[in-house]
C-alpha cells in the first residue's frame, strides 16, 4: 500500500510542479501583451502603442492619444483614453496574443450624422446598433 501512495505522491508533485511552470503563461499581462503596432483589421489604420500612449497613423490623419488603465484584472478591460482634454471610455478584450476586439463607448460625442451612419451598419450586420467596435491585428515585425 505504501508504493501506491508513493507513486500517488510523486505524481501529484510532477503535475503540480508542470502547472507551475506553465501557469504563468497562460496569464499574460494585458499591459505588456498591448504594446506594439497593430493594424485595424480592415486596413483603416495603424496603432503604434507603447506602455501610456497610442499613436494613430491612417491615411493622411494622424493622432497621438494617452491612456490609463482603469481595470486589468480581467476582459474586457477598461481603459481612458484622453486627448485634448477630452476622456473617452473603451474596453479592450483579446481574441488571441495577436488579435485583439477594441469597444468605443462614444456613440453620444459622435455628430448625428455618424451615429445614424453606424447604426444603419450595425443594423445591417445583426449588431447592436449603438455599438462601435474596431478588431486589430498585430504586425508582425519581419526579420
Amino acid at each position: 500500500m505504501t508504493r501506491i501512495r508513493l507513486i500517488l505522491l510523486l505524481f501529484l508533485i510532477s503535475l503540480l510542479s508542470c502547472a507551475a511552470l506553465l501557469l504563468p503563461g497562460w496569464f499574460k499581462n494585458p499591459r505588456e501583451l498591448v504594446q506594439g503596432e497593430w493594424q485595424e483589421y480592415n486596413k483603416l489604420g495603424y496603432v503604434e502603442v507603447t506602455d501610456c500612449t497610442a499613436r494613430w497613423r491612417g491615411g493622411n490623419y494622424r493622432a497621438t492619444f494617452q491612456y490609463s488603465w482603469l481595470q486589468d484584472e480581467s476582459e474586457p478591460y477598461s481603459i481612458e483614453i484622453s486627448r485634448n482634454q477630452e476622456k473617452y471610455l473603451v474596453s479592450l478584450s483579446f481574441e488571441s496574443d495577436d488579435l485583439a476586439v477594441v469597444d468605443f463607448h462614444i456613440m453620444e460625442k459622435l455628430p448625428p450624422e455618424a451615429r445614424e451612419f453606424i447604426r444603419q451598419k450595425n443594423k445591417a450586420r445583426n449588431r447592436p446598433e449603438d455599438e462601435l467596435k474596431m478588431r486589430f491585428k498585430r504586425v508582425k515585425s519581419e526579420k
